[in-house]
């Protein structure tokens, strides 16, 4: 657990020096914003996946609405239902 944080740390503080590296060398500025975006992408998924494995079974869990994919009724009366006499 603690391991995974400090490789998020480290991947950030590499994160830091490409950004650095793209500030000092302009002739390779690109090369280094994409290295740091590469970094700041792993550190953000090392987050999230230590995240996920420490929810515990006491913490609740959050479940998303299922919508049905049938029609639904609310929609067919309203103010603006379309009149087929013309």
């Amino acid at each position: 657990m603690e391991s995974t944080m400090q490789e998020a740390t480290r991947l950030r503080e590499l994160e830091a020096e490409c950004r650095q590296r793209a500030l000092s060398e302009p002739d390779k500025k690109w090369y280094w914003l994409a290295q740091a975006a590469k970094y700041q992408v792993q550190a953000s998924q090392k987050i999230a996946f230590h995240s996920e494995e420490t929810t515990t079974a006491d913490s609740p869990e959050v479940k998303l609405a299922q919508w049905s994919h049938g029609r639904d009724e609310r929609r067919l009366a309203g103010p603006y239902a379309v009149k087929s006499e013309r």
